[in-house]
C-alpha cells in the first residue's frame, strides 16, 4: 500500500498541469469554431481567429497551471477538504459518512500521462460532488480505500450508539485508520466476468442495431439543423445539382441507402461496444460490485451492495443464440449520476455468471415461484388503439390513389395483435416473503428481482377504462426508480398490494 501523507494540503501530480491544459484547450477550440460557423466568410472573423490565437494559447496555459497550483486536498479527522479556485476560492468539505461511492477513471490523456481521475459521489447529490483530475494510479487507490475505511469505521460507530449490532461492528467500530496507514485486507474478490476481444464483438455483433441507427440519425439531423445555414451556404449548389439524379433512381436509390444505414449501424454499434466495453472486468466482493471498462475513457466504478436497489437482465433474439444476457444494476439516486444514466451494465453474462450475480447482491434469492399474471386482451386493444393514430391517416392518404385496394393495410392490425398477445402472456410478477421477480417480453425478454425491503412505495393505478375490466397497473417504487406492472386483474393486485405493505412494515433490513 502506497504511504502517503494526508494530514498536509496535497498537491496533485505536476502532469495535472496539462490535463488542465486540455480542458481549457477544448473551450478556446470550441470558441473558434463558433466564430467560423457565424462568419466564416467574413474576412474580418479570420483576422480575429489569427490575432487572438497565439495569447488565447497564452493565457490557457497561465490558467492551467494556477488551476493546478491552487487545487489542494487534505483529511482533518474525517472529512477530506479541497481548496481550488483562482480569481474565486472555494472551500468544499466532504465527510466521510456521507460518501455513497468513489470512482476511479482515465481518459486517453491521463492514460498517456500515468493518470487517473478520482471522483466522489454524495448522498443527495446530482452528480460527481469532487473530482481531483490528476492522481497516480497508487494515490488515487489508496486514497479511495482510506474513504471508504473511515466511511465504514463512521457508520459502526454510528450503529454502536444506537445499540444496533452487526457482523463485523465490533471489528470496524476500533476506530478509523491513521491517514495515510495501510488498511485491513479483506477477502479476496470474486471475478464474475472478464470480456476478451471475442466477446466484444459478439456483443457488438448483437447489439439492437435498429436502435443504434435511429440514435445516429436523430444526431446527425441534430447537427444538419443547428449548421444549416452553413451548409446551405456552401454545400446547396451540390444538393440541387444532384437532387433530380438521386430522385430519378427511385428503388435502386432506396435500397443503397438502406445497406449503407444497416451498414453503418452495425459499424456503429461494433464502436460503441468497444469503446464502452473494452476489457470490462467485473468483480464481486463481501461488500461491494465493482466494474471497470472503457477504452478512450476508462472507469473504475463500485457499487456497495445495500445501495443496489433492483437488477435486472435483458437480451435479445441474437445475445440468445450466442448465450449472453446482459444486467444492468440500479444503485440509490443519491449515488449521483452513475445511476440516473444508467451506466451500470454488464453487457454480457452467461446463466451461470448471472446466478452467481444474484446470489452475491441477494445473498436468500430463489426464484418465487407465486405470482400473478396480465391481462393479454389488454395489450392487444391498447396497441391496437395507439396503432390506430398511424394506420387510419395512412389508409386515407392511400385511398386516393388506390382506391379500394388501399384497404389491404388493415392487415398490419393482425401482427400487431399477434405481438401485443404474445407480449402480454408473458409478463408475470412473481413474488414471495422476500423478494419479487418481474418477467416481461417476448422477443427481447427481461426479468427484474428486486427484494421486498427495498420497496419505499407501493401504489395502484386505475381508472375508468380499467374499471370497466376489472383491471388496474401496479407500480413499485424504489430509490433507484419506479417499475409498473400494467394490466393487472384488480382483485389479485388488491390483495397482493395488502402482502407488499404488510412485508414492508414488517421488515427488520434497511434498504439502504
Amino acid at each position: 500500500m502506497h504511504e502517503w501523507n494526508l494530514r498536509e494540503p496535497t498537491r496533485q501530480s505536476v502532469l495535472g498541469v496539462l490535463v488542465y491544459l486540455l480542458r481549457n484547450l477544448r473551450g478556446l477550440i470550441s470558441l473558434f469554431v463558433a466564430l467560423l460557423l457565424i462568419g466564416a466568410a467574413q474576412p474580418v472573423i479570420w483576422i480575429i481567429i489569427g490575432v487572438a490565437l497565439l495569447p488565447g494559447i497564452v493565457i490557457v496555459s497561465i490558467i492551467a497551471y494556477w488551476q493546478y497550483r491552487n487545487f489542494t486536498f487534505h483529511m482533518e479527522e474525517d472529512d477530506l477538504i479541497i481548496h481550488q479556485g483562482i480569481f474565486f476560492k472555494e472551500r468544499t468539505v466532504i465527510s466521510a459518512d456521507r460518501i455513497q461511492s468513489i470512482r476511479i477513471a482515465q481518459n486517453l490523456l491521463q492514460r498517456l500521462l500515468g493518470l487517473v481521475a478520482l471522483k466522489v459521489d454524495t448522498a443527495g447529490s446530482g452528480g460527481a460532488e469532487l473530482v481531483i483530475p490528476a492522481l497516480e494510479r497508487p494515490k488515487a487507490v489508496s486514497l479511495k480505500e482510506l474513504l471508504y475505511s473511515k466511511k465504514e469505521a463512521a457508520l459502526a460507530e454510528g450503529s454502536a450508539e444506537e445499540g444496533s449490532e452487526s457482523e463485523g461492528t465490533g471489528t470496524e467500530a476500533q476506530g478509523a485508520p491513521q491517514d495515510g496507514a495501510t488498511v485491513r485486507p479483506k477477502a479476496p474478490a470474486r471475478i464474475l466476468v472478464k470480456l476478451g476481444l471475442g466477446d466484444l464483438l459478439l456483443v457488438g455483433l448483437t447489439e439492437n442495431h435498429l436502435r443504434t441507427g435511429f440514435v445516429a440519425l436523430a444526431v446527425m439531423f441534430g447537427y444538419v439543423s443547428q449548421y444549416q445555414e452553413f451548409i446551405e451556404r456552401y454545400f446547396s449548389d451540390y444538393f440541387d445539382e444532384y437532387a433530380n439524379e438521386l430522385a430519378n433512381a427511385g428503388i435502386a436509390f432506396a435500397l443503397g441507402a438502406l445497406i449503407v444505414y444497416a451498414v453503418l449501424s452495425v459499424a456503429l454499434s461494433l464502436i460503441r461496444t468497444f469503446l464502452r466495453f473494452f476489457n470490462l472486468r467485473a468483480a464481486l466482493h463481501s461488500d461491494a460490485v465493482e466494474i471497470e471498462t472503457g477504452l478512450l475513457k476508462r472507469e473504475s466504478d463500485r457499487i456497495p451492495l445495500r445501495k443496489v436497489q433492483f437488477v435486472e437482465w435483458k437480451t435479445n433474439p441474437l445475445r440468445r443464440l450466442v448465450g449472453f444476457e446482459s444486467a444492468r444494476l440500479h444503485p440509490s439516486n443519491s449515488v449521483g449520476d452513475v445511476s440516473k444514466q444508467e451506466r451500470i451494465e454488464i453487457p454480457a453474462l452467461r446463466r451461470a455468471q448471472s446466478g452467481m450475480l444474484a446470489e452475491g447482491l441477494f445473498p436468500a434469492y430463489v426464484p418465487p415461484r407465486q405470482g400473478l399474471k396480465a391481462d393479454p386482451a389488454a395489450y392487444v386493444r391498447i396497441s391496437c388503439i395507439v396503432s390506430s393514430f398511424l394506420i387510419v391517416p395512412a389508409l386515407f392518404v392511400l385511398y386516393s390513389w388506390l382506391q379500394w385496394q388501399a384497404a389491404f393495410i388493415l392487415l398490419l392490425y393482425l401482427p400487431i395483435a399477434f405481438l401485443a398477445w404474445m407480449y402480454g402472456r408473458r409478463v408475470r410478477l412473481h413474488f414471495d416473503r422476500s423478494h419479487i421477480l418481474l418477467r416481461k417480453g417476448w422477443i427481447f425478454p427481461s426479468r427484474m428481482v428486486l427484494p421486498l425491503h427495498k420497496l419505499q412505495c407501493v401504489s395502484i393505478i386505475s381508472n375508468i377504462f380499467l374499471e370497466r375490466r376489472s383491471l388496474c397497473h401496479l407500480s413499485m417504487h424504489t430509490a433507484a426508480g419506479s417499475r409498473t406492472v400494467r394490466y393487472m386483474k384488480r382483485d389479485q393486485v388488491s390483495e397482493l398490494y395488502n402482502y407488499l405493505i404488510y412485508c414492508i412494515e414488517t421488515s427488520d433490513k434497511d434498504w439502504m
